[in-house]
């Protein structure tokens, strides 16, 4: 009997400290697991950024800057956006991608700056429409051209690019196609189709200065 009870004891304690290993085991496995886990949405996560880079082009323009988005500044507003460019300036800048026009940069908060899309109706720069370089202004959110000189002809068709006369853009980045022309009292205006019109963004040159 003393045999018997003393060979329990023994396999008792074998079992115990089994399960102990067996224990700590799983839970350093469940902690590499999850490190692993958070490893792979890490990873994800910059696969995505980059896998969007591939499609930014390089632009060989002075006094540009190349910033990342770092969020929508006010949701559900998809047209604010807040970009980790950290240059104080006193004017709005523009913001180029692809040399496309996307929108205006408006305030500065040190380590990074509101920009505003081309969806936002805040938005407003100064472009010129067609071979003759008919001067207007671009309305955000409406698409619209406004104050075109009446006696200029403005042709459905006609590509608008930034005049870069009010030293928000450097002159010639891509805004859009005329679709439509309406005639007013004492000028013109045009809706415009755009080039760059994209809610998901992720990179953008800022215009330092000119």
């Amino acid at each position: 009997l003393k045999k018997e009870l003393s060979s329990f004891v023994v396999n008792l304690k074998h079992n115990f400290d089994v399960y102990i290993e067996q224990k700590d085991t799983l839970e350093k496995l469940t902690k590499e697991n999850q490190f692993l886990k958070d490893k792979i949405e890490e990873i994800a996560i910059k696969y995505a950024i980059c896998k969007d880079l591939k499609y930014f082009n390089k632009l060989n323009f002075p006094n540009i800057v190349f910033t990342q988005v770092i969020s929508y500044a006010s949701l559900p507003d998809f047209s604010q956006i807040y970009i980790d460019y950290n240059n104080s300036f006193n004017i709005p800048r523009g913001l180029v991608y692809n040399n496309l026009a996307a929108g205006i940069v408006i305030k500065n908060f040190k380590n990074y700056s509101l920009a505003l899309l081309n969806s936002n109706k805040k938005t407003s720069y100064t472009v010129f429409i067609g071979k003759n370089e008919i001067p207007g202004i671009f309305y955000g959110k409406i698409n619209k051209i406004k104050y075109i000189p009446k006696f200029k002809k403005v042709n459905i068709g006609d590509i608008v690019i930034t005049s870069g006369l009010d030293k928000v853009f450097y002159k010639g980045a891509k805004v859009g196609i005329i679709t439509e022309v309406v005639e007013k009292n004492l000028y013109q205006e045009a809706k415009v189709k755009l080039f760059y019109n994209d809610l998901n963004p992720n990179f953008f040159y800022v215009i330092e200065r000119r």
